[in-house]
């Protein structure tokens, strides 16, 4: 096992993926209409990085004057980088989404170190996605936009995987730097078949592609001529046998066990037990050249509710399962303390944490809808959420809106801001939502299923509020009043969820305060409340007799007194039980 992973060790800038806190490590799942059940595309994002502050951006829509220039801040440090050229006309932005119904999302994998970085380049990953968002009114169009700024500006960061799409089609585009060779990247996009899904999550998924179906696939002129110019690809090699993945970012046991094994995942739980049982030696890093498609055909159509669920997924039920050995302490806790790897003093080796796509350091997370029935600019929703996706609610705010809701509203470092990340500040969603979150690992046999149900019961109200509001926006007439009421929707959603997430964080600390488990009884005069013990689970308590042998053993009284009077005839009366006093409950 250990050599097998110095063997399959990943060769990618930093070198290892999730061990600093300045490493994304992001989930996106993609639907595509014919997938879903109310028939909209969908794009589903955690941003996953302990630096990263949970805000939601807003770039308005405007008119730009010949000559203005925009200033480009690095999205992970917040570096400057220079400025490119603003287009005339620049379309409305919040989160991830625009009033077109585009969206874009990201996760980072790295690839080969020498192309992780570009001194000259202008633009990076971050502001690439937002500054695309500004000028892109389809998907097909935002890849033409992103892969022009590249060519013009360079590219300053490392490889990327970009989800891209519309009301109509979903896309995936991986991109690499061409290092300090020459300014820009090389690419490839493909778009998911009407009917099915993808994912990514860390690690380059395209492998070979088609070169001459340009309806469905797209690619940089040198994605293959670079590669052999590098010596990375055979000059004599077919160009059909081309594999972007195996060339600029090889599968390793890293790659597929800390990343591929949450596409993995994602992809049983849509398909099949057997399904999920072919490719459970590829996602445990066991046999990389069992890779997994690229997409799957769902069994049955999925919703939007359904999406957000399998956002939280922490490997439940299969092989990887966080929920049951003894790191998940006496509460079945999915999450293990930073960092992703570590060593056991008194044995060789390396050794792991399990990567799932719910994980505690992400700053925020959105389920992005794309709706074609719907009349520009009411296509795109975006239901957006921050702090762990799993233990998070999400808000609807339509693509056309001009504001960000108060208390998530907030720039980036791509805007030239440094968050404020050590404010505690209880009017912020972020604040909040990490107390709820940080509040529950501790007991989260307990808390989880609570702060589920308070999330979905929310996501229901929403959604039919979102009807509601789709119903009365579509009756209007003129843009002003649409662009109006579509804004204060918005923030009344915002302004609902976090209030409600507020009053529910009160509640969950009342309830689980001291070890209890404390539910609102109004019979009692005592307290108001009724007070149950929240015992460990039997295994726990299996596991606290293996370890201490009989050091706690509770021993009965009649044992103890015969001890103590050597077993004569002498009167022994009944002793009150101590377990019997409150404060020892």
């Amino acid at each position: 096992f250990f050599e097998k992973m110095s063997l399959f060790s990943k060769v990618i800038c930093a070198l290892a993926l999730g061990f600093s806190a300045t490493t994304d490590g992001c989930s996106n799942l993609l639907v595509t209409p014919g997938a879903s059940a109310d028939g909209s595309a969908m794009i589903s994002y955690n941003a996953d990085s302990g630096e990263l502050y949970g805000s939601m951006y807003h770039y308005p829509a405007a008119v730009h004057a010949t000559g203005e220039m925009r200033q480009i801040y690095d999205w992970d440090s917040g570096a400057y980088l220079g400025e490119i050229a603003e287009a005339n006309q620049t379309y409305n932005v919040i989160g991830n989404v625009n009033e077109y119904g585009v969206t874009i999302g990201e996760t980072t994998y790295g690839g080969l170190e020498e192309l992780c970085s570009q001194s000259n380049a202008l633009i990076d990953y971050g502001s690439l996605i937002y500054v695309t968002l500004q000028r892109s009114r389809t998907a097909r169009e935002a890849i033409n936009v992103a892969a022009d700024l590249m060519k013009e500006y360079g590219y300053a960061s490392e490889g990327e995987s970009f989800s891209i799409g519309d009301p109509n089609e979903v896309w995936i585009m991986e991109i690499i730097g061409k290092g300090e060779v020459e300014l820009g990247a090389v690419w490839v996009a493909r778009k998911i078949p009407d009917g099915f899904v993808s994912g990514h999550a860390n690690q380059a998924r395209i492998t070979t592609f088609p070169q001459d179906d340009s309806d469905n696939c797209l690619y940089s002129d040198d994605v293959i001529s670079f590669a052999q110019a590098q010596g990375y690809y055979p000059v004599d090699a077919a160009d059909e046998d081309f594999d972007f993945s195996g060339t600029y970012d090889p599968v390793t046991f890293e790659g597929a066990r800390f990343c591929e094994a949450r596409v993995w995942s994602f992809f049983g739980n849509i398909t099949s037990a057997d399904w999920a049982a072919e490719y459970e030696d590829y996602a445990s890093g066991y046999n990389l050249t069992n890779r997994m498609p690229l997409w799957v055909k769902p069994t049955e159509l999925i919703s939007v509710a359904q999406v957000e669920q399998h956002m939280r997924n922490h490997f439940e039920g299969t092989s990887l399962s966080l929920d049951s050995d003894v790191g998940a302490g006496s509460s079945n806790s999915p999450y293990r303390q930073h960092p992703l790897t570590w060593t056991a003093p008194s044995y060789e080796g390396s050794y792991l944490n399990e990567r799932p796509i719910g994980t505690q350091q992400t700053g925020w997370n959105y389920v992005s809808t794309m709706r074609s029935w719907m009349p520009y600019p009411l296509q795109a929703v975006i239901w957006f959420g921050v702090d762990d996706s799993g233990a998070t609610a999400r808000f609807p705010a339509y693509g056309c809106a001009t504001e960000a809701p108060a208390g998530w509203a907030g720039q980036g470092t791509q805007d030239g801001v440094t968050p404020p990340m050590m404010t505690f500040d209880m009017t912020q969603a972020f604040v909040v939502f990490n107390m709820v979150a940080n509040m529950a690992y501790a007991r989260w046999i307990e808390a989880a299923p609570l702060i589920h149900a308070r999330a979905t019961a929310n996501s229901a109200t929403l959604a039919t509020n979102l009807a509601a509001q789709d119903t009365a926006l579509l009756a209007m007439t003129n843009n002003d009043d649409i662009l109006n009421a579509a804004t204060q929707f918005t923030a009344d959603s915002g302004s609902f969820l976090l209030n409600d997430w507020t009053t529910f964080f009160g509640e969950l600390f009342l309830r689980l305060r001291d070890g209890y488990s404390i539910t609102v009884d109004e019979s009692s005069t005592s307290c108001g409340c009724s007070i149950a013990n929240s015992p460990y689970t039997g295994t726990w308590y299996d596991r606290i007799v293996a370890d201490t042998g009989d050091h706690y053993a509770d021993i009965p009284d009649e044992v103890t007194n015969q001890k103590k009077q050597g077993g004569g005839g002498v009167r022994n009366p009944a002793v009150k039980s101590k377990l019997s006093l409150k404060s020892l409950r």
